[in-house]
Parts: structure tokens; sequence; C-alpha cells
């Protein structure tokens, strides 16, 4: 008897293989949004997990959390899919926020959130997601995420208002100029992935007041953005390269936008893995019994 729980954001797809002793497998592929990523994609990056682990026992159980599985026209379309892949397993589909809602909850309400590649939140009562703002995408949303970032870091350099030894290092470092920046955002198929490249850059600047001041505004934007959809004073739990790799700043613009953060952890499934193992366990238990 096994469990596979998978977790699909824009940038990686991370699959976990859960028994009755633990964790039997786990690897990562490209990342799924079922928004946008081609049906194509998606297949290939289940295939390619499915090569990976041809000797695992047969998984009975399937959970997928996945970006832009909060419809429910989206949600059958990955069941479908999953469905060709684990047949005989019993399907799960939900919002890649539900991971992180389940990983940390602590019973009570909260408002959970996303802060990766992309952004998303909701208000999380303890048990499901009872209330979330319209998720826009990296074109109309996603304040604050790793695309959000790129994007206003490329916005200034195209207009010319990015410091110049700050746009030197960045030409330099990515192979930068006007014209191939416009291609790649304008020609190149995933522009938000490009986008999302440049978070580091501007992680690794962050003692610039310029770079600094960037960040800031983002995540500040993030929070002004989505504060209003929430009871005031609720506390906040985030989850996310974004948030982990920036805690110190992310910390600091909800303060300036009176949001006050509790936890925030670099990425779900390690406690997800935990807990499922542990319900195995008290299974098998209960039946040996």
């Amino acid at each position: 008897m096994s469990s596979l729980i998978i977790d699909a954001g824009a940038t990686k797809t991370a699959f976990a293989v859960i028994g009755q002793e633990g964790l039997l497998h786990r690897s990562n592929t490209a990342g799924i949004n079922a928004n946008y990523t081609p049906e194509t994609d998606i297949r290939d990056s289940f295939a390619q997990f499915v090569s990976q682990c041809p000797d695992l026992p047969q998984i009975e159980t399937v959970e997928y959390y996945g970006a832009g599985c909060a419809t429910i026209a989206n949600q059958q379309k990955m069941l479908s899919i999953l469905r060709d892949f684990f047949p005989t397993a019993k399907l799960t589909v939900d919002t890649d926020l539900m991971v992180v809602c389940l990983a940390l909850s602590t019973g009570k309400e909260a408002i959970v959130g996303i802060l990766g590649t992309g952004a998303a939140t909701c208000l999380f009562d303890g048990h499901k997601i009872s209330s979330r703002p319209p998720s826009l995408g990296y074109m109309l949303g996603d304040e604050g995420s790793g695309t959000n970032l790129g994007k206003r870091l490329l916005t200034h350099y195209l207009k010319g208002n990015l410091p110049k030894e700050l746009s030197q290092q960045l030409e330099e470092l990515h192979h930068l100029s006007f014209q191939d920046t416009i291609r790649r955002l304008y020609s190149e198929p995933k522009p938000n992935k490009f986008m999302a490249s440049l978070s580091p850059f501007i992680h690794e600047h962050l003692s610039h007041p310029f770079i600094h001041d960037l960040a800031i505004g983002a995540f500040r934007d993030f929070f002004a953005t989505q504060r209003p959809y929430f009871p005031p004073h609720m506390p906040w739990q985030l989850s996310g390269s974004v948030a982990y790799h920036y805690e110190k700043l992310v910390r600091e613009a909800a303060l300036a936008e009176q949001c006050k953060v509790e936890k925030i952890i670099q990425e779900p499934m390690e406690k997800l893995i935990s807990n499922r193992a542990r319900h195995l366990q008290n299974n098998t238990d209960k039946i040996s019994r």
C-alpha cells in the first residue's frame, strides 16, 4: 500500500511516494500550471515520474495539489490526465494552496499564502478553504512573486531607470540587451519563467538601496492587494521560495501594511509526507490488531 502526493507549482512539480515505512521515492519534474501548461507537457511530467520508479508498490491513492486548480474545469482536466497514469488509484485534485494549508494548519483560522514564482492567498478555517481572492496570474496580479519581482526589475531596466552599475551587471550576468529582452518577453514561450529567473539577481543585490526599495514595494503591494479580502488582524502563514529567502523583507513589508506574519516555510511537502506516513502506519496497526 502506498500513496502519491504531487505538489505542482509554476517552477517545479514535486512527487513523493509514501508507504507504511515512510518515504519510498521523491523526485521533481518541470512545473505545471493547469491554466496555461500544455497538456502534452503535463503528460510528459507524469511519464517522467513513472519511468523513474518502476519497482515501487502499487499506488492506491494520489493527491494532486496544483497551481491553477482552483476551478472545477481545471480540476476535472487534471483528474482525466491522472486517471490515464493511475487508473486504479483513488484520485483527488485541489489547489496548490490546500497543500500549504494542510502543512501549516494549527487547527485555527488563518490567512494562508504562497509567495513563490507566483502568488496566491486564501482564508483557511482549520479544515477547509473558506474563501480566496481572485488569482489573476502574472500578467495582472501575483504581486510580490518571483515573476513580479523580475517584471519590476525589467521595467526599470528597459525604461533606463535602473542605476547604471546594476544595468551593466544585469546585462553581463544574463547576457541581456534591450532588443534581446523584448524578444524574450514577447516572442519566446514562458516569459513568466524568464522574469522569475531574475529574482536571484535581486536577492543578491538587496544591499543596494534601489533594489531594496524595489523588493519592499513588491511585498507591500502583495499585502496591500490581498489584505482587503480578509478579516483585520488575522494572522498570516506563508510558504514559497520567495517568502522563505526574502523573509526579513517580507516581514518588514507586512508590518508596514499592518499585517502579522506568524510563520514562513520554504515548501510544505516535508510536513505532508510525515503526516501521510503516520496515517498509513496507524491504519496498518489497526488492521494488524
